[in-house]
């Protein structure tokens, strides 16, 4: 989302060191039960007037004393523009201990953020994006389970937003103490020189965000996805792109000691400054360990132009678990390569074990 849309669109982060746990492999007997959550609401208000927000809220369990491992979430999202506008939505899964409270629209007493995507749509059409997460090493959660999505049209416009999810999960036997960490995520925009949390329009420039890490374990899993998309053609932003084809690049790094020259390149704000692709892969240090690559691409029709949204899921196991050390960096790269205007987003988290 973009950097003006309010606080409430950064609360992954702010969630991204609470814990949660896995479950050993004997206790995947226990009886499986499944949360049906489905959502859909229709705004007309945009970001101009403040991102429209909203929250499903579930309970699981026996309420105070339940705590439940996720165990898979699989359905679909969309996001259908009755307008020939750019609009996107937020969706997260959050969990609080106990009993679900009467509405905590804030989310200010969650206990966690376990889940999160991004959906974008930059024409007239119903853009869907499939869900298809299973975790071999189980995300724990307790009590009260929700739902929360907010979006509209950038500018101006009609949508609709919808999830139909299914979230499987049973009663663990015994709690893990593995938790959540932070992969990088964020969104960044080219093409044109304003808007998301930084933004450039000299081509060939890219981002890269530094997460340090503070704490030592092992890294099991990143999951999330990723979001990059062209905008509406329209004045309100850059133009769409031309040529043969247009594309993002999207990687993951652990760098093992620190972030380095990475820290170094922040804007006052916190937020990666541009420069040459070439020149941030020349910064990784010869021990970096890519942990993933999502590369993709969009073909332009000779002497067209295109609008179009390019969205994956991102789910890396790791077969053998990746050792971590506190003070270790997670560095995500932003690219894009042809030309054109794009907003370029990931939502990915880690799962680690002590």
């Amino acid at each position: 989302m973009k950097s003006y849309s309010g606080a409430v669109f950064c609360a992954i982060f702010i969630f991204a060191g609470l814990g949660i746990s896995s479950l050993q492999a004997q206790e995947e007997s226990v009886s499986l039960s499944v949360l049906h959550m489905k959502q859909t609401q229709t705004v007309t208000q945009s970001s101009v007037d403040g991102w429209p927000t909203f929250l499903g809220m579930y309970q699981i369990l026996d309420g105070a004393n339940s705590s439940a491992n996720v165990l898979a979430l699989k359905g679909t999202l969309s996001l259908k523009n009755y307008d020939p506008t750019f609009s996107e939505v937020l969706w997260l899964l959050v969990y609080w201990q106990g009993e679900c409270p009467p509405n905590d629209i804030t989310l200010s007493q969650a206990a966690g953020i376990f889940w999160a995507d991004i959906v974008k749509n930059p024409s007239q059409s119903d853009s869907s994006f499939p869900v298809d997460l299973i975790f071999p090493n189980p995300v724990p959660v307790s009590g009260c389970i929700g739902l929360y999505y907010g979006g509209a049209a950038l500018i101006q416009g009609k949508v609709t937003m919808s999830a139909d999810l299914d979230l499987t999960y049973n009663k663990p036997a015994v709690p893990n103490p593995n938790s959540l960490v932070n992969v990088g995520g964020g969104e960044y925009c080219f093409g044109q020189d304003w808007g998301c949390q930084n933004a450039t329009a000299i081509d060939g420039e890219a981002f890269a965000v530094p997460t340090a890490l503070k704490q030592s374990g092992h890294l099991l899993e990143i999951y999330g996805n990723i979001s990059d998309s062209t905008f509406d053609g329209t004045n309100n932003f850059g133009p769409l792109p031309t040529g043969s084809s247009w594309g993002t690049v999207n990687d993951f790094y652990l760098l093992p000691g620190g972030c380095g020259i990475f820290n170094q390149n922040l804007n006052s704000q916190g937020f990666s400054n541009p420069a040459p692709l070439s020149t941030l892969y020349s910064w990784l240090p010869k021990d970096a360990l890519r942990l993933g690559s999502v590369p993709q691409i969009n073909r332009v029709p000779p002497g067209a132009t295109t609008k179009a949204a390019l969205q994956n899921q991102v789910e890396t196991i790791f077969s053998v678990p990746v050792k971590v050390n506190a003070g270790d960096c997670m560095v995500t790269i932003f690219g894009r390569t042809g030309n054109g205007a794009t907003d370029n987003e990931t939502q990915v988290t880690g799962l680690m074990a002590p």
